[in-house]
C-alpha cells in the first residue's frame, strides 16, 4: 500500500519535471528566434539570443538526465530509493527550472549554495546504494568495513561535484555562458578571487554536506554491524 503511494508520488514529481523542462525548451527556442542580436542589445535588462544559451542547454540536459535513474534501475539491475528519485527530480526541478529559466540564482539568496548542500548529501547516499549495488552482484564480493564504505561513498560525493565544476568550466568557455557566475547580475566581470567564490563554495558546500550524510551512514553501519545485522 505505501510503496503504491510513493510510485504514485514519484510519478507525478516525474511528469512534472518532464513537462517544465520540455515546455521550456520550447519556450526558450521561440525567445531565441525573436530576440535581437548581441551587437544591437538595447540595455542591460534586453535579452539576446546568447542569453538563452544556458537555459536552453540545461534544460536539454535535464530532459537527459532526469532518464538515469529509470535507466540504472531497468538495464543495470539498481535499487535506487524511491525516495532519492524524488529528492532527485525535485532537485532537477529547483536547479534548471527555477534556478536557470526563473532566474532564482540571482533572486534568491545562497539560492545555488542550498542547492549544492542538497546534492551533496543527495550523492553521499548515492554512494552507500553503489556499494549496496556492488555487495548484491554475483560476479564481484566485496565486504567492506562501515569505515571504507562511507569513505567510498564521500570520495564519490565530491568527485561528482567536482565533475560538475568541470563540466561547468567547460560549458562557459565553449558557449560564454556564465554557469560559474563570474559575471554579476547587473554584467560585473569579477577577477581574482572574487571569481573563483562560486566554484570553491560549490566545492566546500560539496563536500561538507556529503561528509555529514556519510558520517550519519557510518554511525548507522556500525551500529548494524553492533547488532549482528549484515
Amino acid at each position: 500500500m505505501l510503496k503504491g503511494i510513493t510510485w504514485n508520488w514519484k510519478l507525478i514529481v516525474e511528469i512534472i519535471l518532464f513537462l517544465s523542462l520540455l515546455l521550456s525548451v520550447i519556450f526558450i527556442v521561440t525567445k531565441m528566434i525573436l530576440a535581437p542580436s548581441e551587437v544591437i542589445k538595447i540595455d542591460e535588462h534586453t535579452e539576446v539570443k546568447t542569453d538563452y544559451v544556458l537555459m536552453l542547454l540545461s534544460c536539454l540536459a535535464g530532459l537527459v538526465i532526469m532518464m538515469i535513474p529509470r535507466f540504472l534501475e531497468k538495464k543495470k539491475e539498481i535499487d535506487i530509493p524511491d525516495a532519492i528519485e524524488i529528492i532527485y527530480f525535485i532537485f532537477l526541478f529547483c536547479a534548471i527550472y527555477l534556478g536557470e529559466v526563473h532566474n532564482f540564482y540571482y533572486l534568491i539568496p545562497f539560492w545555488d549554495t542550498i542547492l549544492h548542500t542538497f546534492s551533496g548529501m543527495m550523492l553521499g547516499a548515492l554512494g552507500f546504494i553503489f556499494v549496496r549495488f556492488l555487495n548484491d552482484t554475483k560476479f564481484i564480493h566485496i565486504h567492506l568495513t562501515p569505515f571504507f564504505v562511507s569513505f567510498f561513498a564521500f570520495c564519490f560525493a565530491v568527485t561528482m561535484g567536482t565533475l560538475w565544476e568541470v563540466y561547468e568550466f567547460l560549458v562557459d568557455g565553449i558557449f560564454s555562458t556564465n554557469m560559474q557566475k563570474f559575471i554579476t547580475a547587473d554584467n560585473t566581470v569579477l577577477v581574482g578571487r572574487d571569481a573563483l567564490h562560486d566554484t570553491m563554495m560549490d566545492l566546500i558546500v560539496d563536500a561538507v554536506s556529503s561528509f555529514i550524510i556519510c558520517l550519519i551512514g557510518y554511525v548507522q553501519l556500525k551500529k548494524f554491524k553492533k547488532n549482528g545485522f549484515i
